[in-house]
């Protein structure tokens, strides 16, 4: 046991070191920040009715024109910041001359409204979160009158396609990042990509301890460890950043499931500032109030509704085995304690960007990686597009353009570039 600690251990520092390695930011006096707001709508049926503030960010380059094209991204299930809009400005090859502009999703961050119980946001759905992004561009056009390039990330990357084909005079092109298009109530296709990912044997291994943790109840201690464990998972499968921890898990699972979840909690709390756990508990938690959800550990809780109530995407298996072994009577009872919601995919009523890929009048760039868990639910490889065009990238992982391949990236960008500017 000492010896496997010890190796243990020492797999975990190389990870820290080349997570903390990672390339470096511009000269901060390349670029100048505007953080501003545009007040939308809680109901965009009830333009009267209450509002709240939607969060704003514009990233200007020193030597970018007035002109500039616009690189808009359409925020999604978390919250947005400085450091979110500089990641992504860097992430394209920090270009002199492309106007960079975030809005945070309703519901998120600091974009939600002045209830002081937060823990049913009806509110946030997609449609209202489309015209939201709609009003944006009316608002900004004006000031930046460049072309504008709609952008978004997996659950983003599905919603920028259905805001082109809702809004088609707002945007010159879009870019689906990795844009989940199918949204079942199963995670089959997923399953798959994590056994792809960390191997039979490994992922055996990470079976049995998950089953170890099946829950006797909703939202008791051991639920909640199995929630942290699971979370851990999809961020090691599914981002190349995190591909130092792989091999990390693959060592670690030789230990029993107390040792296993310590080494994973460590590494949660050191590094990815207990991202995992505030996903279990965000969910778990019975009430919500507005200070709380500001303080962004809680857009996970958020998320959940979206799911109960319009995505449908659950981590659940149709077979019984696997990593995603939960029933789907466990996400029935999750989604009715938590929102009085029964899940849409139970109703017949998932949200299906796929849909919308056919009704698109202006191009699409889509991106996708072979490593990526959510291929299974992305574009095909040999989709059709009509006008547009399809980056692959059989190593890639998820959203591989944003956040692993500056080669890629660039590629993407000039491509967005030259269908804006036709």
């Amino acid at each position: 046991m000492k010896k496997n600690t010890r190796v243990v251990c020492l797999v975990v520092l190389a990870f820290v070191s080349a997570v903390a390695g990672c390339g470096g930011n511009p000269r901060p006096d390349a670029y100048t920040i505007i953080n501003t707001s545009i007040t939308q709508p809680v109901d965009h049926t009830l333009p009267a009715g209450p509002t709240f503030t939607q969060q704003v960010d514009i990233l200007i380059p020193a030597k970018a024109a007035k002109n500039a094209p616009v690189f808009f991204n359409l925020g999604n299930e978390h919250d947005l910041t400085d450091r979110d809009i500089i990641a992504l400005y860097t992430a394209y090859g920090a270009p002199e001359n492309v106007i960079f502009i975030q809005a945070e999703h309703r519901g998120y961050g600091q974009s939600v409204t002045a209830e002081a119980d937060q823990s049913i946001p009806s509110h946030v759905t997609v449609d209202q979160a489309l015209a939201d992004y709609h009003r944006v561009v009316a608002r900004f056009r004006a000031e930046y009158p460049g072309p504008w390039m709609g952008t978004g990330y997996s659950y983003g990357g599905g919603l920028v396609i259905h805001f082109a084909a809702k809004y088609p005079g707002d945007l010159r092109v879009i870019l689906s990042s990795s844009g989940v298009v199918d949204w079942p109530f199963t995670m089959d296709a997923y399953d798959r990509g994590v056994r792809n990912t960390f191997g039979e044997t490994a992922y055996a291994r990470l079976v049995r301890h998950v089953n170890t943790l099946k829950p006797e109840s909703l939202f008791d201690a051991v639920w909640l460890e199995r929630e942290f464990l699971i979370a851990v998972i999809h961020g090691a499968t599914q981002y190349g950043r995190y591909s130092s921890l792989t091999p990390v898990m693959k060592l670690a699972s030789f230990l029993p499931t107390g040792a296993f979840l310590g080494v994973l909690h460590w590494i949660d709390r050191g590094i990815a500032k207990e991202g995992a756990w505030n996903y279990a508990t965000s969910n778990a938690k019975p009430t919500l109030s507005l200070e709380e959800k500001k303080t962004g550990r809680w857009d996970w809780r958020v998320w959940r509704y979206q799911q109960c109530r319009e995505t449908g995407v659950f981590e659940v298996s149709v077979k019984p085995e696997g990593i995603f072994s939960r029933q789907r009577n466990d996400f029935i009872e999750e989604c009715e304690s938590l929102f009085k919601e029964y899940p849409a995919a139970e109703r017949g009523k998932e949200w299906s960007p796929r849909a919308m890929v056919k009704k698109l009048s202006v191009p699409m760039v889509y991106v996708a990686g072979g490593m990526d868990p959510w291929m299974g639910l992305c574009l095909e490889r040999d989709y059709p597009l009509n006008n547009g065009r399809y980056f692959y990238r059989p190593e890639g992982r998820h959203c591989p353009d944003y956040r692993d391949d500056p080669i890629l990236a660039r590629e993407v960008l000039a491509a967005m570039i030259e269908f804006a500017t036709r």
